[in-house]
């Protein structure tokens, strides 16, 4: 007991004594402490005991004693029985005298008064360690982890895994050689060995093609099938195309892969070339329906021509250019509207606005006029776009069919022969049943003498796409023109082995005076032909005009006479024109793709493969032990003399370096996202494991009756209080173990987890190929060691010492200073959100300067850091 609290309890045993006794019994508010509150560590809260809030109370006589009682339950009963000394005790009458107090006897108010210091003591207690348990849990989850000494730890961690990889790069290339060698490294590029394969698989199929496929056997065995092949074998003949298509275009695949090895870029063009003619010829085999192309310039007949073939007149026969539309003639739709008799297929927003920008004076016209055209134009497009995208004409009563025909072609003849429609309709397609075949379409391109560059470059794509051409010619003018001639080179270069597909056709033979002249101009007209290629059997003389008039009529007794005198050349002409049309496109356009894709590897690409066989010698672009063993032996024998360097180079040093990488990343680059990570995680989680912990009470009154011990006659809360804060500092060092297996865990899986993961990149078929022998329960003893390194001695300075022992607790706070200054500090100097630094801060910068005036060679330190 302190030296005032024995000067306080003598003071209460005097004034009771003195018969002036203070009352302890009218309730414990009046009193708030009886702790000595000296600066030493006395509670700061507890307010020392008032002389004035004591009512002093004056002692009167007590009336006479009840008969003494024999109720033993009682305790003051005996106090309350009179005793007379002077008779015998045996006498029943005698009257004993009255019981006096001396002054050595307490009033039963006195009597309280060390139960009510205890109970006082123990309710200071207390509060004092629920202030002490809340004090010290803020200060261990913001001040307890360094999170520098955490990184510079998982660097060292981080370190000791990168050490281990490197110490067993030999034992990894010894586990990936197998591997290695069976190709099973899937994150490897074997660069050399595909290169190795494909030029011998290359090698290999040009030398299979040279005594195969384009071996002269082979030729001679292919052109005795087109001499003996049957007319109906149509479908044959295709399939046979397909498969030696296939076949040649693979031979040029290897042809230009042997080009790229051996940097020969100048045969490109040709290989290029042949792969083109190739893919053309197989798409026109392909081709289901067929295009004849009508081309000619103008007077050459075209439109005559075309009306023979319909059957009546659709287009416009004057001597003038007067067929402005494309027009296409097709057979009916087999399973479609079988009432369809024509289409007319507009040009879209974007193709019209091409062609009317390309609009451009005529000889005779000025820039006032073009611009009128062109609003006519305009008003014209306008009042057709409720007809856009497409206007469909059908014939509805088949039984008056011939009079609504000849409406809707006196309709659409308004648009053929239409200017103002040239850059508004694209196409006009006819339906009919009088072509020769079901399988192919007439076209009419009347674009190659127009002004407009897009419209003969329209009639040049039609010419890519066309299966045959009937290329008429005016028989009065038997020499071919100028126009001409260009005409027939432009198709020429626009279209493979297009002069093994072209029909001549001679018109006009009719108007010839006499069989004399005819036969001269025939002649000449057909010589002119063969010289630009034409093929003899595809030269016909033709008179259509015959074919759409009424026999009936004095102009075909006069055309038809004159057919007689001329000739069956002439008279038959048309009529074998649509048989051997109809023949070629049947059964010669198959035989003829088949013969042109025959000759190009004949001639063309047999001599390339020779050449590229050479070369492969020559530049000895393998080892020549290929042709001692297989090519997978020797790439084994390349991979095994290789495997050092690709095992370096390409697997371990990657895997390092990205390590390495993202090492460095996290301890530099993202240090600070570190810090923050850290700090946070062992706040929060150190805050979730002490709800229960600031929640319990502590009742030491309790306690303190509970506790045996030699006497209770004194209660004395600093055993009890010594004995729970114990308690309560040894449950606190297991929460911060438990937040610090959290936080250890938590960098394990992070960071050491995650470094062998990326290591184990250097071959993701072997996940666990390296395994680092840091195990969780070693950096969880490391990380346990640093932060109760901090923590324990904040324990020890907050929560394990009474105040009441302050030379104990003051030996705490300075071993705190000594071993975590900068913590120290941070609890000194920086305030809470209420601006309090706390009781511990308080202290801890008091004894701060008291040590910073010692000569200890910490203390300059400690004058640095509380200065």
């Amino acid at each position: 007991m302190h030296k005032k609290d024995k000067q306080r309890t003598a003071d209460a045993t005097s004034t009771v004594y003195n018969g002036n006794s203070t009352s302890l019994l009218e309730g414990r508010g009046n009193i708030s402490s009886i702790t000595p509150s000296n600066s030493g560590g006395a509670n700061r809260n507890v307010t020392p005991v008032s002389s004035q809030s004591v009512t002093p109370i004056i002692p009167t006589r007590p009336a006479p004693p009840a008969p003494r009682s024999s109720d033993t339950s009682d305790p003051l009963a005996f106090f309350n029985t009179p005793v007379n000394t002077a008779t015998t005790v045996n006498s029943s009458s005698t009257r004993h005298p009255k019981l006096t107090l001396s002054s050595s006897t307490l009033l039963p108010s006195s009597l309280q008064l060390a139960y009510q210091r205890g109970a006082q003591s123990a309710t200071s207690a207390a509060d004092q360690i629920e202030t002490d348990k809340m004090e010290v849990t803020n200060i261990i989850a913001n001040y307890a982890v360094e999170p520098l000494e955490m990184l510079h730890l998982v660097d060292r961690w981080l370190q000791q895994l990168l050490s281990e990889f490197l110490q067993q790069r030999d034992h990894f290339k010894h586990k990936l050689g197998e591997k290695w060698q069976n190709h099973e490294l899937t994150n490897i590029k074997y660069d050399n060995h595909d290169r190795i394969r494909k030029i011998y698989g290359a090698y290999k199929e040009l030398e299979k093609a040279r005594d195969t496929i384009l071996s002269t056997e082979s030729f001679q065995e292919l052109n005795n099938y087109l001499q003996k092949i049957d007319h109906n074998a149509r479908d044959e003949m295709k399939e046979k195309f397909n498969i030696l298509a296939q076949q040649y275009v693979k031979i040029l695949q290897c042809l230009e892969f042997v080009d790229k090895e051996t940097k020969a870029s100048a045969s490109d063009n040709y290989i290029s070339d042949i792969k083109k003619n190739i893919l053309k010829l197989k798409e026109l085999n392909d081709k289901q329906s067929h295009t004849i192309c009508i081309v000619g310039l103008e007077k050459a007949g075209k439109s005559t021509f075309i009306n023979a073939l319909l059957g009546y007149e659709l287009l416009p026969t004057a001597s003038e250019r007067c067929t402005q539309i494309r027009t296409v003639l097709k057979p009916p739709l087999e399973k479609g509207d079988q009432q369809l008799f024509a289409t007319v297929k507009f040009y879209n927003d974007q193709e019209f606005h091409l062609f009317f920008n390309k609009m451009t004076k005529k000889t005779d016209e000025n820039s006032q006029q073009l611009q009128q055209r062109k609003d006519q134009v305009t008003q014209a497009r306008e009042k057709l776009k409720a007809k856009f995208p497409e206007e469909h004409f059908r014939i509805g009563d088949l039984s008056d069919a011939n009079k609504e025909r000849m409406n809707i072609i006196k309709h659409l003849h308004d648009y053929i022969t239409g200017e103002l429609y040239v850059n508004i309709i694209k196409e006009i397609a006819i339906y009919t049943d009088k072509l020769p075949g079901k399988n192919y379409e007439l076209l009419d391109v009347p674009g190659f003498d127009s002004p407009v560059r897009e419209h003969r470059d329209a009639g040049l794509q039609a010419i890519k796409t066309a299966d045959a051409f009937l290329f008429l010619t005016n028989g009065q003018q038997p020499s071919l023109t100028e126009p001409q001639i260009r005409l027939l080179y432009e198709i020429q270069q626009n279209h493979f082995e297009a002069m093994q597909r072209a029909f001549g056709i001679i018109t006009k033979l009719d108007l010839c005076q006499t069989p004399t002249i005819y036969q001269e101009h025939y002649e000449k007209a057909s010589t002119e032909l063969i010289d630009k290629h034409f093929k003899p059997e595809h030269i016909y003389a033709a008179c259509s005009r015959i074919q759409i008039l009424d026999e009936n009529s004095e102009e075909f007794h006069v055309i038809n006479r004159k057919l007689l005198s001329f000739g069956d050349d002439l008279k038959q002409g048309f009529e074998r024109s649509k048989d051997g049309l109809n023949k070629f496109i049947e059964f010669e356009l198959p035989k003829t793709h088949l013969k042109q894709l025959v000759d190009l590897g004949r001639m063309r690409l047999v001599r390339h493969v020779l050449e590229r066989l050479d070369k492969i010698k020559q530049n000895q672009l393998w080892s020549q032990n290929l042709d001692m063993t297989s090519i997978d032996e020797y790439i084994k024998q390349h991979n095994t003399e290789n495997w050092d360097q690709v095992y370096y180079e390409y697997i371990f040093q990657p895997a390092f370096a990205k390590a390495n990488h993202w090492h460095t990343t996290i301890v530099t680059k993202e240090r600070a996202k570190f810090v923050d990570n850290v700090k946070q995680k062992f706040h929060d989680s150190f805050l979730d494991l002490t709800g229960e912990f600031l929640k319990h009470s502590h009742p030491i009154e309790q306690l303190m009756f509970e506790a045996h011990g030699y006497s209770k006659l004194q209660l004395n809360a600093h055993p009890t209080d010594n004995d729970v804060r114990e308690r309560l500092s040894i449950e606190l060092e297991k929460i911060v173990d438990q937040t610090s297996n959290i936080l250890a865990e938590h960098f394990y899986h992070q960071y050491i987890c995650e470094l062998e993961n990326i290591l184990n990149d250097i071959c993701p078929q072997l996940k666990d190929l390296y395994h680092t022998k840091l195990t969780l329960e070693k950096c969880i003893y490391e990380t346990h060691a640093l932060i109760l390194r901090v923590c324990r001695p904040v324990i020890m300075a907050t929560l394990r010492y009474s105040h009441l022992d302050l030379p104990v607790k003051q030996d705490a706070i300075n071993e705190l200073i000594y071993i975590a200054p900068t913590v120290a500090f941070n609890i000194a100097n920086i305030p809470d959100q209420d601006g309090d630094v706390g009781i511990l801060g308080k202290e801890i910068s008091k004894s701060a300067e008291l040590l910073a005036n010692k000569s200890e060679m910490t203390t300059s330190l400690i004058k640095t850091l509380f200065k």
